[in-house]
């Protein structure tokens, strides 16, 4: 199948741009179990995950004067490239939104925006261009696994046949038909630092 990205996508430009507080990052850092297929938690939390990570969370980054930030429930949400609102279904965090980018006569590849507030303007159906913005970070404040506000994202081809309305989290994780692709595959990753520990997490765990 034809991949709808022929070079790779500057998302975290993106996210710069339609993010005013975001303006000169250093880097976006990821910490072990942000990133595709990892079974562990990146938030204070012990165990691991039920299945393999479906995609990246995007949380922290490094701000111009070094220190490092985290994501408020203000950060808004950029699609990654032009599609279609596929599908949206509701998320243990908040929703998740499907954008359809094209295909071929069997398969279309989607780009999903989850745990977010979604816009109002967000519909089945609606155009999007890159940048545009489908909603904001949900606020997880006050969780009982003490889960930072995040996006996650992930990337997956899906037959023609199947429909929107069947789209859900359930489904991803247990259908044979969803191929999972590693977003950092696809997209433009020199800003972005990757940590082998996560003193953060460790922090949090022994704070009562």
């Amino acid at each position: 199948m034809r991949i709808p990205f022929t070079t790779p996508v500057p998302y975290f430009t993106l996210l710069e741009a339609v993010n005013e507080g975001l303006a000169g990052v250093k880097n976006f850092d990821f910490y072990p179990g942000m990133l595709f297929g990892s079974r562990a938690k990146w938030w204070p939390d012990t165990g691991t995950r039920p299945t393999a990570h479906e995609g990246i969370d995007i949380c922290y980054y490094t701000d111009g004067a070094g220190r490092e930030q985290k994501f408020s429930p203000r950060i808004a949400i950029p699609a990654m490239a032009s599609g279609q609102t596929f599908a949206v279904c509701r998320d243990f965090l908040g929703h998740s939104v499907f954008i359809d980018h094209g295909g071929n006569d069997s398969h279309r590849f989607l780009s999903v925006y989850a745990h977010i507030v979604l816009h109002r303007h967000v519909h089945i159906g609606r155009s999007v261009g890159p940048g545009d913005v489908v909603g904001t970070v949900a606020d997880t404040t006050g969780r009982k696994n003490r889960m930072p506000a995040h996006l996650h994202i992930s990337l997956m081809r899906i037959p023609q046949s199947v429909p929107g309305d069947m789209l859900d989290w359930k489904y991803i994780c247990s259908s044979d038909e969803v191929e999972l692709i590693d977003p950092l595959s696809m997209l433009n990753c020199h800003h972005i630092a990757l940590h082998s520990e996560n003193p953060g997490k460790e922090r949090e765990q022994t704070t009562p």
